[in-house]
């Protein structure tokens, strides 16, 4: 069996979204892990909830199957991220994040640290050029356009052992066609088409249709649903978009 269909036989997620719920709140936070949860293929837990409420999200996403992403972005010393992912507090967790940014010998550490988790190992995906980024504030910390970062980190991202590679959706047809199938492809700045979010920080956006269609393997949606009045019907019709 080659890489590309074992990751995702590993995964074997009923549907391409995953919910982000960044919500400090635990009460509403863990309602809508129960709402929403069990109708999507993974939910994500970033820093907010995490640090609000990590156990109870655990421990509700445990018992109702669902499997979590851990976004936590981590970005330090090799044996630090090795011994931080070495002691995962669950095995419900089934992929994180690292930054491509710390390097062959981190990425290596954080890839050796999953194999040693046996058959709970999650899948390892390298965050490339975060999604928010504009080509000036590229530019200001010192990376390039953002098409040139995405190939120079994701290629040695995925040649230091990462599974997958976390971009916006306008690198998706770039990725496809420097890497084909294998990696599997994470894209947050997902915005329904009829949907406008107030205040937003993702500068490259896309709909879940066109994301989906330009090679994506997971989509992020987090505030197209946090902020619907009916958040249960706003993902009902992302997922119509997507079997359309």
């Amino acid at each position: 069996m080659d890489r590309e269909r074992t990751i995702r036989e590993r995964l074997s997620l009923k549907n391409p979204v995953c919910f982000s719920l960044d919500l400090p709140d635990q009460d509403k936070g863990l309602a809508l892990l129960e709402e929403i949860g069990p109708l999507v293929g993974m939910v994500k837990a970033g820093p907010v909830p995490f640090l609000s409420y990590g156990t109870p999200f655990i421990k509700t996403a445990e018992r109702l199957g669902i499997p979590i992403f851990l976004d936590l972005k981590w970005h330090d010393i090799p044996n630090t991220v090795h011994d931080t992912i070495r002691h995962l507090p669950s095995s419900a967790i089934r992929m994180i994040t690292i930054h491509a940014l710390g390097g062959p010998s981190m990425i290596g550490a954080a890839k050796k640290a999953c194999e040693e988790l046996g058959d709970s190992r999650p899948v390892l995906v390298a965050v490339t050029a975060l999604t928010h980024l504009t080509a000036e504030e590229l530019l200001l910390i010192g990376l390039p356009p953002r098409e040139v970062a995405v190939r120079r980190l994701g290629a040695m991202a995925l040649e230091s052992g990462a599974d997958g590679l976390v971009m916006s959706p306008k690198e998706l047809p770039l990725a496809r066609s420097l890497w084909g199938k294998t990696p599997y492809l994470v894209t947050p700045g997902i915005r329904p088409k009829e949907l406008s979010v107030a205040n937003d920080d993702q500068s490259n956006a896309a709909s879940p249709g066109d994301a989906f269609g330009m090679g994506a393997d997971l989509l992020v949606v987090g505030r197209p649903i946090l902020r619907a009045k009916d958040p249960a019907r706003a993902l009902g019709e992302i997922l119509r978009e997507l079997q359309g």
